[in-house]
Formats: structure tokens, sequence, C-alpha cells
């Protein structure tokens, strides 16, 4: 009986699935006829059909759609809208046959498309997490057991989604162990979903099959990549024995059946990257035994002159310094800290700054494991080249360190826990929170940077209460575009000492010095020296593989010298010169870098001149605007834009003067940088902006309106005239009305007041209607359809 009312209770809810369900479950489960479908495939119609708002939650995951883009979370914030929509979502469809299932597998499909996208994964999973906490709170209100048994094996789905996006988010945290935590976590995940799928007690079921698959598949790429990551680990400490094993695993995985191809493109670069270290390791291995990483992050002011904001911080001196995401300035210094050949009688004027000195910064891992201690400064330069600087030593580093080191400075690594380590008279230190104004704690130097820059600009526009709130902490708002550009952060890697020795990990004792540039670029593991930081890490040891040469400059003083120069980073290893000289080419780096800030600075002031022309030439005008006043705005446009080209390029002549340094040699070093970070080019593009700028729209329109003025004023006078004539005339005729009237009173002989009334009605009305006649007249200058001179322009802006 009981085989009898199982079986029934299944063919019911066979009957109430949705007749194309295999087809649902082909296309989803197909990897490139889901992204070919995209939100017009069969579940997205289905779901339409249930009244789901498909464009909407097809955008969900996207980074770059809805009221706004993605902040750079690797994890989702808890308070993310759209957890809650998700359980909005599911309520919709909680008791309909099969219906948790269909939605959960879309969120999961659309999820899925967007990570190949972004690795801004919060808001990518954001839909699926909130559909798991919806899931656990309304299962028991869905009446058949099969549907539930459904939907917990879908759910489980999107965890193993999640746990995947958690193992992609620890390949970027520079900790190898981190990384194979995570992939033992997905490889739990990937069995519970196992184990759920088969809780499905209908065997013929399209949805058990494909789940049992994608559980299957999984277990074994993250079981494989696993086995990758230990023997990783273990080749980098000095035991290579199982990295031969860990690369015949992973091909053997690429061939199998079944296998999607963006798994199998993750496998064979995980595999590459390990053939290659496997190859090295017998080689000569770099050590960098005492290295310095200073991480520069540019950015400008653009409503204020750089000259202006390196006063104010100078004036801080002896007053109340600045609070900045959680603790106080600790002092300002009133020049930079440069080397004495930037001492210059230069026609164009010497470059210099002031730098506001914070605490220090402690980073850690989230488990607590150490990651940095920097020192961090802001730099203003009087130029408008400012800076965020962070600085770290670093002693006995090999390659992956050295790559870890420098990936730091990426938007896209892992979250991380930062504090600020605030100085004691007692000369200790106390750990204090970095919180910004809307409450939010930054969670990797990315990220720190930023939100120091965005402090900066909040006290310079005398916002103590910050651009963000704990309403809108991913949304500042505009007008902090407006008073904030960020240029492009940059690393910089100084090799002091460096050593070689058989294989990874080789013993100090057994390592020979490294004492030449020749010598540095003939060992294995010289490549993340002279790469640039990924925008992400795709692989394990992703610096293994040869990659497009950097700029190697040879203007260097020494033939034993090396710099290396990348779009993101700079190497600086100068055996041959002595050290002094050393921080007096990096100061010259720090330079060059920090100049995108003050060009990013410039661009933002062009585009809003750009903006506010394009605004008064586009919008309708009303009829009374004063052309005069128009004018006058004009040309202090004009006035304003010419202040600002005279500014920047007196800015660039001191860039690119020869006499800025005082030594010709070490412009020379300069020069190359310049070029090498294609400044060069940028200035020239600049340039031509301006010119651009300066000539049109603003200086044609402005004679366009001077000449319509012009017209205007005659036109006025003409008119004026007319009316006066036309008045005198009408006053004429009633003044031989009133002669004829008074012969009539005279040859009458009226007495009394009828004569006197007469005159005064008569003249009265002869005076009103000469005024009301010169009024209708001279009024038609305003006559309703009049085209405004310049449309968009305002008198009261």
């Amino acid at each position: 009986m009981a085989d009898l009312a199982e079986g029934t209770e299944l063919d019911e809810h066979r009957a109430h699935l949705p007749a194309d369900l295999d087809q649902i479950a082909e296309v989803v489960f197909d990897t490139e006829a889901r992204v070919s479908a995209d939100h017009a495939s069969p579940l997205a119609n289905r779901l339409r059909g249930l009244g789901f708002d498909i464009p909407r939650i097809w955008a969900a995951p996207r980074w770059n759609m809805g009221a706004t883009r993605a902040s750079r979370r690797r994890h989702t914030d808890p308070d993310d809208p759209r957890i809650q929509r998700a359980a909005e979502l599911l309520e919709q469809v909680v008791e309909t046959p099969c219906g948790p299932a269909l939605l959960g597998l879309y969120l999961w499909s659309i999820a899925e498309d967007a990570s190949q996208q972004s690795a801004r994964h919060g808001r990518v999973a954001a839909a699926l997490t909130g559909l798991r906490r919806a899931w656990i709170a309304s299962r028991e209100r869905v009446p058949c057991r099969h549907c539930r048994s459904e939907a917990d094996a879908v759910v489980a789905l999107g965890d193993a989604f999640r746990a995947r996006l958690d193992v992609a988010a620890a390949r970027n945290s520079g900790n190898v162990d981190r990384f194979v935590v995570m992939l033992d976590r997905a490889v739990q995940s990937s069995a519970r979903l196992e184990e759920t799928a088969r809780r499905i007690a209908d065997e013929t079921s399209c949805l058990r099959r494909h789940l049992l698959h994608q559980a299957r598949i999984r277990l074994r790429y993250f079981s494989v990549v696993g086995e990758a990551a230990i023997a990783t680990r273990a080749t980098l400490g000095g035991d290579p024995s199982g990295i031969s094993g860990a690369i015949e695993q992973l091909r053997e995985l690429e061939q199998a059946p079944g296998l999607n191809y963006i798994l199998a493109s993750e496998l064979r670069a995980h595999r590459a990257h390990l053939e290659a270290l496997a190859a090295g390791v017998g080689s000569d291995w770099l050590t960098v035994d005492r290295c310095r990483t200073v991480y520069v992050f540019p950015f400008g002011l653009p409503q204020i002159d750089g000259a202006e904001a390196t006063e104010r911080i100078r004036g801080l001196v002896g007053s109340s310094l600045p609070e900045l995401l959680g603790t106080r300035a600790v002092s300002v210094r009133t020049a930079l800290k440069l080397d004495d050949v930037w001492d210059t009688e230069d026609p164009f004027g010497a470059f210099d700054g002031a730098t506001l000195n914070l605490p220090d910064v402690r980073v850690t891992q989230p488990d607590g494991t150490p990651v940095a201690h920097l020192s961090c400064e802001v730099r203003f330069g009087d130029l408008g080249n400012h800076y965020v600087r962070f600085r770290q030593t670093g002693k006995q580093l090999g390659p992956q360190e050295v790559r870890d080191a420098r990936y730091l400075v990426s938007s896209l690594h892992d979250d991380l826990r930062m504090h600020w380590d605030i100085p004691r008279p007692d000369g200790t230190a106390a750990s204090a929170s970095i919180v910004d104004s809307s409450g939010y704690h930054p969670v990797h130097l990315f990220h720190l940077a930023y939100r120091l820059q965005e402090a900066i600009a909040a006290y310079f526009a005398g916002r103590p209460e910050g651009w963000r709130t704990p309403e809108r902490p991913d949304n500042p708002g505009p007008v902090l575009s407006q008073n904030l550009a960020r240029g492009r952060s940059h690393v910089l890697t100084f090799v002091v000492e460096a050593s070689a020795g058989r294989g990874p990990a080789c013993p100090p004792q057994d390592r020979r010095p490294v004492t030449r540039a020749d010598e540095l670029l003939a060992t294995y593991g010289h490549q993340p020296l002279l790469q640039p930081v990924p925008y992400n890490t795709t692989s394990l040891v992703d610096w293994t593989l040869p990659q497009r040469q950097p700029v190697l400059l040879e203007g260097v003083r020494n033939s034993g010298d090396l710099v290396a120069v990348t779009p993101n980073a700079t190497t600086i290893a100068m055996f041959d010169t002595a050290h002094f000289k050393i921080v007096q080419y990096g100061s010259l780096v720090e330079f060059v870098a920090s100049i995108s800030g003050m060009l990013a600075a410039w661009n933002t002031r062009l585009a809003q001149y750009f903006d506010e022309v394009e605004d008064m030439l586009g919008r309708p005008e009303a009829e009374e605007t004063d052309l005069a006043a128009r004018t006058t705005y004009l040309s202090q446009q004009q006035l304003q834009l010419h202040r600002f080209a005279g500014r920047a390029r007196r800015a660039m002549s001191v860039v690119s003067s020869p006499t800025l340094l005082a030594s010709a040699t070490e412009y020379q070093q300069m020069a190359e940088l310049l070029r090498a970070f294609d400044l060069t080019r940028q200035s020239r593009e600049l340039d031509r902006r301006l010119r651009e700028l300066l000539a049109e729209p603003i200086a044609a329109r402005l004679a366009t309106v001077r000449r319509q003025h012009e017209e205007r004023e005659a036109e006025e006078q003409r008119r004026t005239l007319e009316g006066l004539t036309v008045a005198v005339s009408t006053f004429a005729v009633l003044t031989v009305f009133h002669t004829i009237l008074a012969i009539a009173v005279e040859a009458n002989d009226w007495g009394g007041w009828v004569p006197v009334t007469l005159a005064v009605v008569s003249s009265v009305f002869a005076f009103v209607l000469a005024v009301v006649v010169f009024m209708v007249w001279v009024r038609r200058l305003r006559r309703p359809g009049r085209r405004p001179v310049l449309p968009g322009y305002r008198a009261a802006r």
C-alpha cells in the first residue's frame, strides 16, 4: 500500500510539472546554450508567464546595472537589497508546483553567466544568498514533498556556486593556505549537492540527472585543484615531489566527459602554470633578501589649485589636525622628503609640497595571519600631483611572496583585516578600527586608499560628514566626482639585496649573492619583478609563464643596474649603485607615478567645462533673458578657461623643463620615465583638448551673442522711435478733436461745468491713449515666440 501511495503521489507530481521541463533543463545546464539564450531562454519565458519581471531579475547580478554600479567587494554585503528581493520572488511561487526549483535554477544560471564578466562577486551572489535564507523560512509551506526535495537540491546548487566564488576570492588572497581551506569547503559543498540531489525520489527526473552530474563534476574539480594547491605549496616550500602527479590529475580532468568549457579553461590555466613551475624546479631560484615596496595611489582635487591645497596643509601646523577614517593625523611636514637634486632655479619654479602623516596600518588575513605592516601618509604636490603612499619592508622573500606583496595594490584583492596602529606616549601602539563616514571598514589596501582620498576631498570641500552615509554606503553622490579625480595606482619594488640558490626555498648558506642585473634575470623567480600587477588572479603561481616584456630603461647610471617599468609596477634593482642614489631614483619614479592624479583632475575640469557649455547651448530658455548678462557670463567662462589652461600648461612646463632637476643626468632619467609611463602622449592629448575648448564652442558663441545683442539694441531703438512717433501723431489728432470741441462749445454758448468737464475728459483721454499706444508698440520687442540668443543660459546662474 505504501508503494502504491508513493507511486500515486509521484504521478500527481509529474502531472503538475511543466511540459517543457526537459527542454528547460537542457538549456540551463548546457553552458553554451544558456549563455546564448540569455534572458529569452525557455526557463525565462516560463517565469515570465508566472508574472516575473525577467529583465529586472536578469540585471540583478550584473556589476553595471541597477541604481549604482557594484562595489569592488568580493563577498556579499549583509544589507544588499537583492537579498530581500530574492525573498520576495520566492514568495510569489512558493506554493506553485516546481516554482521554487525553477526560480532557483534561473537565479543560478544568470549568476553563473554574470560571474564570467565580473569579479565583484558580492553582487553576483546576492540573489542566491537571499534565496537560501528565504527557502529555510518558507520550505514547510510547499505542499508537495517532491517539490521540496527538488528545490532543496537547486538551493544546494546555489550553495556550491557560492562556494566556487569563495574559492575564486581566496585565489586573490595572497595566501595559499586560505586557498586550500576554501577549496576544501567547496568539496564539502559539492558533496552536499550530490547528497541532496539523490534525495529526489523520481529517478527519471531530468533535474535529478543534471544536478547529480553537476555535483560530481564539481566534486572532482575542487578535489583536483585542491591537490594541485597543496602540491604547489609544498613545491614552493622546497618539496616538489607531488607536482608531477598534480599536473597529471589536472590533465586527466580536462578530458573528462561532461566537463563544460569554462571549468576546462580554468584547469588548463592551472596546469600550464604548474608545468612551468615544475620545469624550473631544478634551476637557480631568486630570493629577495631585502626589499622595500611602495604603493602609490595618485589623486587630484579638481576644484582646488595644487599650490593652494598644499598651503592649506602647511597651515595646519600648530593647529588641530584633521580626523580621517577614524583616526587623527599624526603630524604635518611642510616640505616633501626629497633629495637635493630637486633644488633648482628653474624659471617655472621648483617642485615641492607637504605631507600629512597618518598612523601605521596593520594588515592581516581574516584568521589573524600577518600580511603587512605599512607606514601611511598623504603627499600633496604644488603642481596638484597628490597621492596616498604606503610603504613596507620585506626580507627573505621568494617569488610568490614578492608577487603577493605587489598584488596588495589590486582592487580585486580578497578581503583582509586592517587597523590603525595609534602611537602612544610610552612608545607602544593602540589598535583602532579604520572606518569611513558610512560605517564601512575597508577590506583591502585599494579600498583604504580610495576612502582616504574621499576623506581628503571632503576635508577640502568643507564636508566633515563625508560623502557616504549608512543609508548610502555605495552611493557617494555626483558631487564627489566634481571634487575628486583618481589616477592610476602604482607599486614600486626596490630590490636592495638578493641571492640565488638551487631550487625553491634554498637555505641561506647555500645561496650566492646576486650583484648584477644580468645575474638576476638569469635566475628562476625573477618573473614577478618584471610583470605588471594583474587585475585578477586566474590560477595558481600565475607568475611562472612568460609574459610581454616590460620597458627596461637604459638611462640608469651603471650597466649592472635594472629598472623595469610596466603599466602599474616598477622594479628598481640597482646593484652597482650606492643606496642614496637608489633613493634619489625612487623619488623620480614616485613623482612620475603621481602625475596621473594631476592629469585626472585636469581632465575632470575639462569635462565639467564641456558639460556646462553643452548644457547652455542645448537647454530652452525663457523669453526675458538679458543678452548683456549672457555676454558677461560667457566672458567669465572664457576667462576661467584661459586661467585654467595657463595653470595647466605652466605645470606641464615644470614637468618637462630640462632644469627641473639640478642634474642633467637625473633629468634624462626622468625623461625616460615620462616616456615609459606614457605621460608625454597624455600631456599632448590634454593640450589638444584645451585648444579645442578654448576655440569652440565658447569663443564662437560669444561672438554670436555680442552680434545679436547689438542687433537687438538697434531694433529696440528703432521701435522706440516708431512708438514715440505714433504716440505723438495720436496725441496731435486728439488735439485737433479738442480744438473742434472747443469751437462747438463757443458756438453753442455752453456755460457752467459742461465745457470744463469736456475739456478735462478729452485731455485725459488723449494723454492716456497716447501712452497706451506707445507701450503696446514698444512691447512688441518682447512678443512671444522670439528665439533666445543663447538657449540654456539663465540669468540667475
